[in-house]
């Protein structure tokens, strides 16, 4: 019998894994109908969560801190690579514009501590403008609307390629923090279909592992990216945060969010106990 389940992802070389495990026929092997959905915000992808039309979600941990119409549980950990900060050249101005998911996302939590705590920039909420997902962060700063914004492999390449500057990372400000996390409704954390898409989630990851860069490349171009986009991307892939971040949703990591959360989001904190937040993980 074959069970369906629809996955929320943000558009990003971070579902490289994801892309493996369907063009590679393991989630149907595994008795699975995947259907991955490209979201553009996390609004789309919370919107969609509380009415019920997604069963995972790949996503930023901070949305287990906000509060959800289903209960939700992270279930893996996941990395997408270095969450990096570009700007444009020209000298800062009061009046800078700063592209973020949603003001209040870890993104812009990140996006806030870099330029405070590496160039000595604080941003007040005035000059935060929600354009959606990294992909549209990213075209919002090449075309001139925005003067700097967070983002992850392989955006953060393509940005250096154009000439925007890097201010700095998560791992300046904030190394334990958990990039991505899989969430599930807890009332399905145990379900055989759940433990089973996990277990592909993990086999696809260490099979791209052991294949390296060029294996890494190729299943990018498989899935429809161009050449150099995929190139672009498996450096912070392979790099800290990405796909050896470990599957276990650590403690520390959450804390790292919540700790951002507190210090950018004062009126926003954490309502359940971040060990209640934590699941199962699937183990080899």
């Amino acid at each position: 019998m074959t069970s369906t389940l629809t996955v929320a992802v943000f558009p990003g070389a971070g579902d490289v894994h994801l892309y493996h495990a369907l063009d590679s026929g393991h989630f149907v092997r595994a008795g699975l109908d995947v259907r991955l959905v490209e979201v553009a915000s996390s609004d789309e992808q919370n919107a969609g969560w509380d009415d019920g039309s997604f069963d995972v979600l790949h996503t930023s941990p901070d949305h287990l801190l906000r509060s959800r119409t289903r209960d939700p549980v992270a279930v893996r950990a996941e990395g997408i690579g270095e969450l990096a900060v570009y700007r444009s050249c020209k000298e800062p101005a009061p009046d800078d514009r700063w592209a973020v998911d949603n003001p209040g996302s870890a993104f812009a939590f990140v996006l806030r501590a870099v330029l405070a705590d590496v160039a000595g920039i604080p941003v007040t909420d005035g000059q935060l403008v929600a354009v959606g997902g990294t992909l549209q962060r990213h075209q919002g700063l090449l075309g001139g609307t925005v003067d700097g914004t967070t983002l992850h492999p392989p955006f953060d390449v393509l940005a250096a390629d154009r000439g925007f500057t890097r201010v700095g990372g998560h791992l300046d400000v904030s190394p334990r923090l958990l990039t991505v996390v899989a969430v599930v409704p807890r009332d399905r954390a145990a379900d055989p279909h759940i433990r089973s898409y996990l277990a592909v989630c993990r086999a696809s990851t260490q099979e791209l592992l052991a294949s390296g860069a060029a294996g890494i490349e190729r299943a990018l171009v498989r899935h429809g990216w161009d050449t150099a986009g995929a190139r672009a991307a498996v450096p912070g892939l392979l790099g800290p945060a990405g796909l050896r971040t470990p599957p276990q949703v650590a403690l520390a990591g959450l804390e790292a969010v919540a700790s951002l959360r507190r210090r950018f989001g004062p009126a926003r904190q954490t309502q359940p106990s971040l060990v209640e937040l934590i699941g199962y993980d699937v183990r080899s």
